[in-house]
C-alpha cells in the first residue's frame, strides 16, 4: 500500500522555478553562496569557528601531500566539559549544524564547540538531509566529526571520517583545455580560412585545422566527463565514515544510523518496523550562485513526526527500528514545511503540514522496510523582502 503526493511539474529552465510550488524542481539544486564561510549561529553557546584548510600552497600551487583534516581544538573545557570538533566541507554550500536540535553553526570550516559531558546528537541540513550522529561528550574529552558533500556525485556523509585527505590527481582540466581551445580558437580560425581563403593553402589549412579541432573536441569531452566523474568517485571513496553502533532512545526505539556496524536481532515474537525518513531541501534564491545568500541557508527543517497506531515515537531524518508486537500497525509521518532559524521575513503559502498514512502487517520475525521521502521549499522573494515556504510534499511507502 503507498501513499504518494502528486509529482510537481518538471521544469528545465531557471526563469519561473519556483513561481509556485507546481514549478519546483524534482530535485532539490545546491544553494551555492559567497559568505559560505564558518560562522557561529547561536550567542548562547560557547564555541570557536574557523575557516577551511586549503590545499595550495603560497605560490598557488596544489600540496600533494596527505593533509590532516582536524586541526586542535582552540577552547579548553571546563569542569563537567567536553570539545566537540566538527569539520565541514561541501563545496560552495553552507551547511547547517545542529546539537540537540538547535542550529548552532553554518558554514564551511571547523566548529569548536564546549558541550556538557553525556550523549549529545548532532544533524546537519543541507541539499537534503543526513542521519544525525549521537556522540558521548567525556569531561575534559577531545572529540571530531565530518560532514563532507560532493555536489557531483551527491555523495554526503556525517560521521567519524579519516583524520587524513589524500591529495587525488586528475587530467579533466587538461581535456577541458582541449575542448576549449579547439572550440573558441580553432574552429572560428578554421571557418575564416575556409571560407574567405587568400591563398589556395589557407582553404587546405583551413579544412585540416577544422578536422583537427573536431576530432579533439569529439574525443576531449568524453574523456573530461569521464577523468571528472572518476575524480569525484575517488573522493568519495576516500570520505566515506566509519560504522557506529546503534543507538537505543527507548527499549523499543533504536537509532540504526546510516552505516550500523551490527543490526540488533529482534526479540522472540517481535517484529520491526525499519523506517528511513530524507527529506529533499529546495532552498532557491534564483541564481546559480549568491554572492549572500547565507541567510537562506541558514533554514532549518524540523524533524519528522512519527506515530505507529496514534502513538507517537522518537524521530528524526534518518534510519529508525521500531520494536512492535506481531499484528497490523497504522504508520503516520507528520512534516512541517515551516523553515525556523531565519532571521528575515518570511511567510508560508497553502497547508503548513503534510501527513501521510501507511497500514502494514508485522509478523514475527520479520522487519518491514518502510521509506518516507519529504520535500520542502524556502524560496527567496527579492521583490517583497521575504522568504517563502510552501506545503511540503511527502511520499510514504513500503521499501
Amino acid at each position: 500500500m503507498t501513499a504518494r503526493d502528486d509529482l510537481p511539474r518538471p521544469n528545465g529552465f531557471d526563469r519561473g522555478a519556483y513561481s509556485d510550488r507546481g514549478d519546483a524542481y524534482l530535485v532539490p539544486r545546491p544553494l551555492r553562496v559567497g559568505d559560505n564561510e564558518m560562522r557561529v549561529l547561536n550567542e548562547r553557546v560557547t564555541a570557536a569557528a574557523r575557516p577551511s584548510k586549503s590545499r595550495t600552497d603560497a605560490l598557488g600551487l596544489p600540496n600533494r601531500k596527505p593533509m590532516r583534516v582536524v586541526a586542535n581544538p582552540d577552547l579548553g573545557p571546563g569542569p563537567g566539559e567536553g570539545v566537540l570538533s566538527i569539520v565541514v566541507d561541501s563545496g560552495a554550500t553552507a551547511p547547517v549544524i545542529a546539537v540537540d536540535g538547535v542550529p548552532v553553526a553554518l558554514g564551511n570550516g571547523q566548529l569548536d564547540l564546549l558541550l556538557r559531558a553525556g550523549r549529545h546528537t548532532v544533524e546537519v541540513q543541507n541539499t537534503a538531509t543526513v542521519d544525525p550522529v549521537v556522540v558521548q561528550i567525556a569531561e575534559g574529552g577531545a572529540h571530531q566529526l565530518q560532514y563532507f558533500e560532493d555536489g557531483v556525485s551527491g555523495h554526503r556523509v556525517l560521521g567519524e571520517l579519516p583524520e587524513t585527505a589524500e591529495f587525488i590527481p586528475t587530467n579533466a582540466g587538461c581535456w577541458s583545455w582541449f575542448v576549449l581551445t579547439s572550440s573558441v580558437c580553432c574552429l572560428p580560425m578554421s571557418a575564416v580560412m575556409t571560407l574567405m581563403p587568400t591563398e589556395t593553402w589557407h582553404w587546405v589549412s583551413g579544412l585540416v585545422l577544422g578536422a583537427v579541432a573536431v576530432a579533439l573536441i569529439a574525443t576531449g569531452w568524453p574523456m573530461y566527463r569521464r577523468t571528472k566523474a572518476k575524480y569525484h568517485r575517488d573522493i568519495a571513496e576516500q570520505r566515506r565514515a566509519l560504522p557506529r553502533e546503534p543507538v537505543a532512545y527507548q527499549p523499543d526505539t533504536i537509532l540504526l544510523g546510516a552505516l550500523p556496524t551490527a543490526v540488533p536481532p529482534l526479540p522472540d515474537g517481535m517484529a520491526a518496523i525499519d523506517l528511513h525518513l530524507e527529506c529533499g531541501r529546495h532552498l532557491w534564491a534564483g541564481r546559480r550562485k549568491a554572492a549572500h545568500g547565507s541567510f537562506l541557508s541558514r533554514a532549518w527543517t524540523r524533524p519528522p513526526r512519527v506515530l505507529i497506531n496514534g502513538t507517537e515515537r522518537p524521530a528524526a531524518w534518518g534510519h529508525w527500528r521500531y520494536l512492535v508486537p506481531t499484528g497490523a500497525y497504522q504508520i503516520t509521518v507528520v512534516v512541517d514545511g515551516r523553515a525556523v532559524n531565519l532571521d528575515v521575513p518570511d511567510r508560508h503559502t497553502g497547508s503548513p503540514e503534510k501527513q501521510r498514512d501507511l497500514v502494514i502487517e508485522a509478523h514475527a520475525g520479520q522487519a518491514i522496510p518502510v521509506k518516507a521521502e519529504a520535500h520542502v521549499y524556502a524560496i527567496w522573494r527579492p521583490a517583497k523582502g521575504d522568504i517563502e515556504t510552501f506545503e511540503p510534499r511527502l511520499w510514504l511507502e513500503t521499501a
